[in-house]
């Protein structure tokens, strides 16, 4: 029985994400900053840079989809969801290897397509992100695909509450890999916000009452 003194899911849900972005646009532009000044070591260049580049994207599609919420603009929040879990498998090889992400930064359209397409990634990944996942938001907003767009539209209170729950599960994901990726780096943001992430996350994982997002079979996805 939830205890009456915590938040609903619906207030911890947003409590969450919203500290997410908070958390992620302060990182990227600390990483920016840092790596601008030339105190840092090549090595921690390497790191950061595109640590940040990645949390400043993430933080940006967090914070819009806490907007498109508020709303009630269920779709467009949807669409979002698949940028999201992109970025988190960014944040992933960030921090797996730095010399990858470092390729990623500086990478022409050939290199994205030969080695930095979604799929590529999840090859990498050793089974870390299933493939059933990223269809399931690819078809879920994604695409403009008819069947699961009607339902959307049709139902936007739900997916709404869907769209927040996938950017909780997801922003947090990609938000532990960025710490990660910090390692030795000054990087004040991530040691300010990384507490107050945590608080929300653990009331939120109290209080969720959402099953596997996208993927629970009641939202009609082929997982």
């Amino acid at each position: 029985m939830q205890d009456a003194a915590e938040p609903p899911p619906l207030r911890s849900r947003r409590d969450l994400v919203k500290e997410l972005s908070l958390g992620m646009v302060a990182f990227g532009a600390d990483a920016r900053n840092l790596t601008s000044q030339g105190n840092l070591t090549p090595a921690q260049t390497r790191r950061l840079l595109p640590a940040g580049l990645v949390a400043a994207i993430g933080g940006e599609l967090v914070a819009s989809m806490a907007y498109l919420a508020m709303g009630r603009w269920a779709y467009a929040s949807a669409a979002l969801v698949r940028q999201l879990v992109e970025v988190e498998y960014l944040a992933w090889a960030v921090t797996n290897d730095p010399d990858d992400a470092w390729e990623w930064l500086k990478s022409d359209r050939q290199t994205r397509l030969q080695r930095w397409q979604p799929g590529k990634i999840r090859q990498r990944s050793d089974g870390r992100f299933p493939n059933s996942d990223y269809h399931a938001h690819c078809e879920a907003g994604g695409h403009p695909v008819p069947e699961p767009a009607m339902n959307i539209l049709d139902h936007r209170d739900q997916w709404v509450e869907l769209s927040l729950y996938e950017a909780a599960v997801h922003g947090t994901a990609t938000w532990h890999y960025l710490v990660q990726a910090v390692g030795d780096a000054p990087v004040t943001a991530a040691e300010r916000h990384h507490r107050l992430i945590d608080e929300a996350h653990n009331v939120w994982r109290r209080t969720e009452t959402l099953d596997r997002g996208f993927l629970s079979p009641a939202n009609g996805s082929d997982a």
